[in-house]
């Protein structure tokens, strides 16, 4: 698979017209080992078995205390030193594999990192905190290593390594400013190897790590002010201005660092150089960009998903921790932060012409983040009623309506399809909620609640009648309108149902009646016949299995009669042309 014009397709497809040349029978491979004589084996059996018995004379001699902590520990560092000196001895093997030196490399680092920590956890002989020092340094000078080498598993290792050096090397109480600059030369270093190498798993290793971390180091930083406690050193205030400064800094660097690549790779400078990728990698990131590509609309390379959801995502991270930082603040003024920043960015995106995938990655990222940020006002406002959950849907179907109706004209595809799953969502805890809900908390709840499904039952029809077409009456948007209409039924059965049942099977017949009829005589309306005619089959139903038995007599032969007239009405106006009707 190789990449056209910003497009993947196979290279190898046969062209129109061309019968394709049976595929060559691959050459057998010749076995390496067969060709190697006795001399090579005994030699390679001789190493294994004496690299066996000095691993066993170390045992030995730690048993019997003749090797003390110190020597061990020294010992463990000139290991690695020796493997480092033997990695600069060997000549470096081509991109594409991983030969003797590298593994030589990524074996002396490794008996740094045990010797450090061996000599801090199991011998005491440092203190943990130099222990920590001394894996910063490592994972500095690790990734070092792989930018010189161009090798991304020397920097995953360097990276994996440091940040579980929290888990590794745990602190009772930590000093949360130290640690907020641990984790920020870390992240500074993930993603400097990201730009200069392109290398996509060192980039989400930094991305997850980092977000987990500080997600730990925030935690603490709460339980510390809810317990009461000390679980932290130093300052409370001091330590949550050290966390915001990191999260700030660091949440603005993931969005801008995958755009900065793209455009330091353009420049064409040889310090950035394009990383080496097996055919199967190629493929997943080939099927990953082609997804993206049908969603926004626009040619997508294989950075692409990494730049969609780092940039999405980190600043909706970057809020949710600021806000467990600072728990006094108000929800509404993380809400309003959220729909400032989601304006000032699609502000941006539609000014901006430099990266066209990136200004739709930014007008998606502001149709996610003041989406979030009218949730999070809503749920604000309805916490001091207890019908959050109320306010909370009717933000969300306002805000599907009012980003397609801004959006009717634009460019941009993906904003478009955030705003119609909002309404999918909310369509579907509409329907689950009637289904499942016996009951509501009080009738004041009951009110809202019913509000608030009607306005996204609206929003649904009007997202579909805006949306259908005559050519395809069928079309992927009917179904909001068929959904809408169920909800709508839901809705209608158990408001009626609790005054009396029979108004339910009344209410029915009605709407059915009232879409057959409008739905005649138009070839784009057939969704709306198909509705009505399934109303009518269940108002069929219900008269037979349920009114039949528990409504009383007189009253069931009255609404037999009501639902047999109008069957007789809606037949008679089906039949009777449109212009007669005028006429």
């Amino acid at each position: 698979m190789e990449e056209l014009d910003g497009r993947f397709q196979y290279a190898d497809a046969p062209r129109p017209g061309r019968r394709p040349e049976p595929a060559a029978r691959p050459a057998p491979r010749p076995n390496p080992l067969a060709a190697k004589s006795l001399e090579w084996w005994l030699a390679r059996g001789g190493a294994i078995l004496t690299s066996l018995a000095l691993i066993l004379l170390y045992d030995y001699a730690v048993e019997r205390n003749w090797i003390t902590p110190i020597v061990r520990v020294l010992g463990g560092a000139v290991v690695g030193a020796a493997l480092m000196w033997s990695a600069g001895r060997i000549k470096a093997s081509s991109p594409d594999v991983v030969g003797l030196r590298e593994v030589l490399l990524g074996a002396g680092l490794s008996a740094w990192y045990i010797t450090a920590y061996a000599a801090a956890i199991l011998y005491q002989l440092i203190p943990v905190s130099a222990a920590r020092l001394v894996f910063l340094a490592l994972t500095i000078f690790g990734a070092w290593l792989a930018l010189s080498e161009h090798r991304s598993i020397l920097g995953i290792l360097a990276l994996g390594v440091g940040f579980m050096t929290p888990v590794l090397l745990p602190s009772r109480a930590p000093f949360v400013p130290a640690f907020a600059l641990y984790l920020g030369a870390l992240t500074a270093c993930g993603l400097i190897l990201y730009i200069m190498r392109g290398w996509l798993l060192v980039l989400w290793l930094t991305f997850t790590a980092f977000w987990w971390t500080a997600g730990t180091a925030t935690e603490l930083v709460c339980c510390h002010e809810l317990s009461g406690f000390s679980r932290i050193s130093g300052s409370l205030q001091l330590a949550r201005i050290a966390m915001t400064i990191l999260i700030v800094l660091a949440g603005a660097a993931m969005v801008r660092t995958p755009l900065l690549r793209r455009r330091l790779i353009a420049t064409g400078s040889d310090l950035y150089t394009q990383p080496q990728r097996s055919a199967q990698s190629e493929s997943i990131l080939g099927a990953f960009a082609l997804r993206i590509e049908k969603l926004s609309g626009m040619p997508a390379g294989m950075d692409s998903p990494a730049m969609w959801i780092i940039t999405i995502v980190s600043p909706l991270l970057s809020v949710l921790l600021l806000s467990w930082i600072w728990r006094g603040v108000d929800g509404a003024v993380w809400g309003l932060a959220s729909l400032a920043i989601a304006a000032v960015i699609y502000r941006i995106a539609t000014a901006s012409g430099m990266d066209e995938e990136f200004t739709h990655v930014e007008a998606t990222a502001a149709a996610i983040w003041s989406l979030t940020g009218l949730i999070w006002l809503a749920d604000s406002i309805g916490n001091s009623t207890e019908q959050s959950e109320s306010f909370a849907l009717l933000a969300a179907s306002a805000h599907a309506v009012m980003t397609l109706a801004y959006l009717r004209s634009s460019k941009f595809r993906a904003p478009k399809a955030v705003a119609l799953a909002t309404s999918a969502v909310s369509l579907a805890i509409v329907i689950v909620w009637e289904m499942m809900l016996d009951s509501l908390p009080h009738a004041g709840y009951e009110t809202l609640w019913t509000t608030a499904e009607l306005a996204v039952i609206a929003s649904a029809l009007w997202i579909w009648w805006s949306s259908r077409t005559p050519e395809n009456p069928l079309s992927p948007p009917s179904l909001f309108g068929i959904a809408a209409f169920a909800a709508f039924l839901f809705v209608d059965a158990r408001i009626l149902g609790n005054v009396w049942p029979p108004l339910v099977t009344a209410s029915f017949a009605l709407a059915g009646t009232a879409l057959l009829v409008a739905g005649r005589d138009r070839a784009e309306n057939v969704t709306i016949r198909r509705l009505g005619a399934l109303t009518l089959l269940i108002v069929v139903v219900r008269l037979l299995l349920i009114d039949l038995e528990r409504v009383e007599t007189i009253w069931r032969v009255l609404l037999f009669l009501g639902c047999g007239a109008l069957f007789l009405f809606t037949s008679h106006r089906l039949q009777v042309p449109r212009d007669v009707q005028s006429g």
